[in-house]
């Protein structure tokens, strides 16, 4: 008897922050440059319900800009649960101002999501003091917008102006050179261990002196290295914070799954948010 053929296996579909153009977007293809179909999502909490309705099984999404901060939206879906790093990506973001408009003393709108906005208020300050500055859902939005109003401009990579058929005005108007955004590969399940990894944990802690102190000293005391920390509103009351932190190595690793069952034990809340490899 013959033996049936091994069924095909089907590209990863893989949601991101659409549309085509943004930033997510050169992201996700950098994270799946093979075979992959990718799905737009209109925001970010729409790549993760991708995600959870099965209509996707990655996600790419933005989580920190080396110039603004943590991606709020981002890492509060983390937060909520259900969902895991799987891998990390940081790429360096370079802005161009894109317009149809070739002066730039005409242009009286800039279009771009607020983060581009905020990286290059410097800039725009300096040469765009007086026009709008005017939110939009995407970089890649921001060039469709300005693509329909002369006298408007929009920021964006220089793939955004080249799908929206927009010339480049002035490149690399942000405001610090180095300038780089970490993505997220969000999945149902983390990575495995690789021998060279790092473990994202979400924590509360306790309304009481020393509180952080004592948690600080549980990772001390299992020899863990903690390369990054913050603080943000736990979204439950008023005052009250949520912390992450990065850990060197997997939760799988014997001293850090000690260290999280005793952090478990005191914590009112402790999420492990995935354990992936460390970008280099």
């Amino acid at each position: 008897m013959t033996p049936s053929p091994s069924p095909i296996p089907q590209p990863p579909r893989v949601a991101f922050l659409g549309p085509s153009g943004t930033f997510t977007d050169m992201a996700a293809r950098e994270l799946f440059p093979r075979v992959a179909e990718f799905v737009q999502a209109p925001t970010i909490e729409g790549v993760f319900d991708a995600i959870r309705r099965g209509a996707a099984a990655y996600g790419v999404v933005p989580i920190e800009n080396s110039t603004e901060g943590s991606i709020t939206s981002a890492v509060d879906a983390l937060i909520e649960g259900g969902l895991f790093i799987r891998r990390e990506l940081v790429l360096e973001i370079s802005h161009c101002l894109i317009s149809m408009n070739a002066q730039l003393t005409q242009i009286q709108r800039v279009y771009s999501h607020p983060q581009a906005l905020a990286q290059c208020r410097d800039w725009l300050a300096e040469h765009l003091a007086t026009a709008e500055l005017v939110p939009a859902s995407s970089t890649a939005a921001a060039a469709q917008e300005a693509l329909k109003d002369s006298h408007a401009a929009a920021i964006g990579s220089r793939l955004a102006a080249e799908l929206s058929g927009l010339p480049v005005l002035c490149d690399g108007i942000q405001d610090l050179a180095e300038n780089a955004t970490r993505f997220a590969l969000i999945a149902l399940e983390d990575a495995p261990r690789t021998g060279d990894d790092k473990t994202t944990v979400a924590f509360a802690v306790r309304d009481s002196r020393g509180a952080l102190r004592r948690v600080l000293e549980v990772l001390d005391e299992h020899g863990i290295s903690l390369t990054r920390i913050e603080s943000r509103p736990s979204r439950q009351k008023a005052w009250d914070y949520v912390f992450l932190a990065d850990l060197a190595g997997h939760r799988e690793e014997h001293h850090i799954a000690a260290a999280l069952l005793v952090l478990g034990e005191r914590c009112p809340m402790l999420r492990i948010l995935g354990s992936y490899p460390r970008f280099r």
